[in-house]
């Protein structure tokens, strides 16, 4: 309803009952949290208190490896907030646990990472520096023992005093040690890329990189769009435009460069634009591209719509070779849109976005089902931190040509603009029916090999064998629970939704998922003449071609 450049969202499922749950941060500190059943959500009291703090960024991370969610907070002009997960109850323990508690920052964006390799999750906090308030971002180690540790000076990764919205970690050189992207909005506070050197230290290569550009940023986006195995970037910026960045090949350092092909994309938006969610909303395996937009001061709501009328975000549509900005795939509905996170929180297989819009609602997007195959995978570490944080899927695949595809995505805890995505990890696979193997390069470098096939349309859980193994193992905990369905699993302990019913129908008919029982086919094999019924002439050509031998 109010407050500066929005506030942040998570879509991730905090209390682990396999449905995506959304929480919202608020301008005046009243977070909510809604519980996702499959079919809609239900708001529920964590007795998780932020004053009337103006929280920004909120995100659920397993700090603790003990297999529940913690809950993060940073908040503007207030001190940032650590809420400990103990089963049945959140205890706050911000004064505890070795966080900054003395100065009241103007903290936005957080991300999270493993970025010394020792099993448990470290922290990043980006604070907007003014000249009334010097302050560089900080970097905590996780000690491992419910405390953390500044390390932003040792490290090397404060960023001087500038005005930073949004930070990813992200092994972009793929060494097993993760880096660090991080963006400033201003256009003479040039973005930095800190490259993990693997003994506690960074050392900004954004220059080298072709990244180091000085732009109103205000998003961090990774993804693989042009399917070449290695992660591309999308910074969003003001009417200048945004700036689309392919990974294109390795120096002689090892670190990817980077080339601008905005204009060449067509994705330059022109618009004061925050989040961007790389999104396969059709599951065809390109990855498409959602941008939000929205204003740049102090929101009172509805007075704000009187100066500055609400515009439409965008989705351009990921056509293998370009994009496209095509309205016809989403709602035109205004909005002055700021921070985006996505999940499925239906478990169809198709993902979907909430969008934490300015007014009296957020937005949700569901995603729309098409013939389309897909697949879900959700990490859990033994050795790595519990949820897999930094760890890199790639789908080893054979399409129907009999060409291999791969496609891969990284866990990431933590981007776009104060945004954290759903643990699931939604992969489109087009027409593929299948995927052979999945390869999981685990944070911290180990790799590991999960043999298939691996049916499409279902959920996996694949865990950490560790210990040197190649050969992963996965625990179908998700799948069809329905007895007697076509692909009914007995692993399954939680229904995703996937069961088909095809298999229980007689010849001539299909099954009507609408309907829910077997249906006669559209086509009809006795119009010969293809007239649109069965009448006298089709007996006739019947009665001619009686006693032909037919050949190939």
């Amino acid at each position: 309803m109010g407050g500066f450049l929005g506030s942040g969202v998570s879509f991730v499922d905090f209390n682990n009952d396999g449905y995506d749950d959304i929480t919202f941060g608020h301008h005046s500190g009243d977070i909510k949290f809604f519980v996702g059943n499959g079919n809609d959500f239900e708001e529920v009291e964590l007795n998780i208190d932020n004053g009337v703090n103006e929280t920004k960024g909120v995100a659920w991370v397993d700090f603790d490896n003990d297999g529940d969610l913690d809950f993060f907070i940073t908040n503007r002009l207030a001190s940032n907030q650590v809420w400990r997960n103990d089963g049945s109850s959140f205890t706050n323990i911000s004064s505890t646990c070795g966080i900054d508690l003395n100065s009241n920052t103007r903290s936005y964006g957080m991300s999270f990472g493993d970025y010394n390799n020792d099993g448990f999750i470290d922290f990043y906090i980006c604070n907007y520096h003014t000249w009334l308030d010097a302050t560089e971002n900080e970097l905590y180690m996780n000690n491992g023992d419910g405390t953390f540790t500044e390390t932003t000076e040792i490290a090397g990764v404060g960023d001087g005093f500038q005005q930073s919205f949004q930070s990813t970690f992200i092994d972009i050189n793929n060494d097993g040690f993760l880096d660090l992207h991080v963006i400033n909005d201003r256009v003479d506070m040039y973005n930095a890329f800190f490259i993990n050197n693997g003994d506690g230290t960074f050392s900004d290569k954004a220059d080298v990189m072709g990244v180091d550009i000085g732009i109103y940023a205000m998003s961090s986006s990774f993804g693989d769009y042009d399917r070449d195995g290695d992660m591309d970037l999308y910074v969003t910026n003001g009417s200048d435009g945004n700036v689309l960045f392919e990974n294109m090949y390795p120096n002689t350092e090892g670190l990817p460069v980077f080339m601008d092909v905005t204009l060449m994309n067509g994705v330059g938006e022109f618009e004061l634009c925050w989040a961007a969610e790389w999104v396969d909303f059709d599951n065809d395996i390109d990855l498409d591209l959602f941008v939000s937009t929205g204003i740049n001061l102090y929101s009172n709501y509805p007075e704000i719509l009187g100066n500055f009328p609400e515009i439409e975000n965008s989705l351009y549509k990921n056509t293998g070779d370009s994009f496209i900005d095509d309205g016809n795939n989403m709602p035109q509905l205004s909005s002055h849109t700021f921070a985006v996170a996505q999940g499925d929180f239906n478990n169809d297989g198709y993902p979907d976005l909430v969008s934490h819009k300015l007014g009296t609602f957020a937005q949700v997007l569901r995603g729309t089902p098409t013939n389309n195959k897909w697949i879900k995978v959700k990490l859990k570490g033994t050795t790595s931190n519990t949820f897999g944080i930094g760890s890199e899927i790639t789908l080893n695949c054979i399409d129907n040509q009999g060409n291999a595809i791969q496609i891969s995505d990284v866990v990431i805890a933590g981007e776009n603009y104060l945004g954290q995505n759903s643990y699931w990890q939604n992969f489109g696979l087009g027409s593929i029916s299948q995927v052979e193997s999945i390869v999981v390069n685990w944070s911290g470098g180990e790799e590991e090999e999960f043999q298939g096939p691996f049916i499409s349309n279902q959920h996996l859980t694949l865990t950490e064998v560790g210990n040197g193994s190649e050969d992963g193992n996965s625990d179908n905990e998700y799948g069809c629970t329905y007895l007697l369905a076509c692909n009914y699993s007995t692993l399954a302990e939680i229904d995703d939704g996937s069961c088909e019913f095809n298999c229980l129908c007689a010849d001539g008919t299909i099954w009507d998922e609408e309907l829910g029982l077997c249906v006669l086919e559209d086509t009809c094999p006795s119009d010969i003449d293809n007239n649109g019924q069965t009448d006298v002439e089709d007996l006739l050509l019947l009665l001619i071609g009686f006693g032909l031998i037919c050949t190939d």
